[in-house]
């Protein structure tokens, strides 16, 4: 399964983007919540459809959720503020589009997400000899 994690890893995104983007639009529209509480609630759900897919479908895991979970917080974490911090060099290059530097932060992101679930946050577990 791990030879397609990139492939696996990409519908995953789709799907929890849609999802999270989805709950958004139910929490303001259908529960009129406030869009920055819409919006948290969103990314919890997105967030946790990433983390369940992601730990089965894309890179099928054993690690334990205890394990695994936090690291996926961290991994989150971690890859935002990379995004955030591409994000601020994209926008002192002159003459670069606003839109071209999002997409460019948020290739960072993704690249680094992926590269984090998939060797720290869901990688396989060291087998104790013996075991």
């Amino acid at each position: 399964m791990r030879e397609f994690a990139p492939l696996r890893f990409a519908l995953v995104g789709l799907a929890n983007t849609a999802i999270g983007y989805g709950v958004i639009l139910l929490l303001h529209y259908g529960l009129a919540l406030q869009p920055l509480l819409a919006n948290v609630g969103g990314y919890v759900i997105g967030g946790g459809v990433s983390y369940v897919l992601n730990r089965r479908f894309s890179f099928g895991s054993d690690r334990p959720h205890v394990q695994a979970l936090p690291r996926f917080i961290g991994a989150v974490a971690i890859s935002f503020g990379v995004n955030l911090l591409v994000l601020r060099i994209a926008l002192t290059v002159p003459g670069l589009p606003v839109a071209l530097a999002q997409a460019i932060a948020i290739a960072s992101y993704v690249v680094v997400f992926y590269l984090i679930s998939r060797y720290f946050v869901f990688g396989r577990r060291a087998r104790v000899p013996g075991r």
